[in-house]
């Protein structure tokens, strides 16, 4: 009997130790939950790929799609790029 009381309470101990580390990890960003990076500030962007954000770095669509072709990535606007409209 003192076995099966030993043996439940260790089961109870390392089940509370996984249940509080499930927990402590429970809404942190994980590798593929964290905000996708825009890095440079141009007028067009690669779209990485697999969400893995935007390199915007181009002045026009075509020297955009230039680069991202060999990759087969797409080309956007920059969406933090205010516009006024006019073309």
């Amino acid at each position: 009997m003192k076995t099966w009381t030993t043996l439940t309470a260790v089961a109870a101990v390392i089940a509370g130790i996984s249940v509080a580390q499930a927990q402590g990890t429970m809404g942190s960003p994980s590798g593929s939950m964290q905000k996708a990076q825009t890095v440079g500030n141009s007028a067009f962007c690669i779209n990485m790929s697999g969400g893995g954000g935007l390199n915007c770095k181009y002045a026009s669509m075509a020297a955009c799609e230039k680069d991202a072709k060999p990759q087969n990535l797409s080309c956007s606007p920059n969406p933090n790029k205010s516009t006024t409209g006019a073309k």
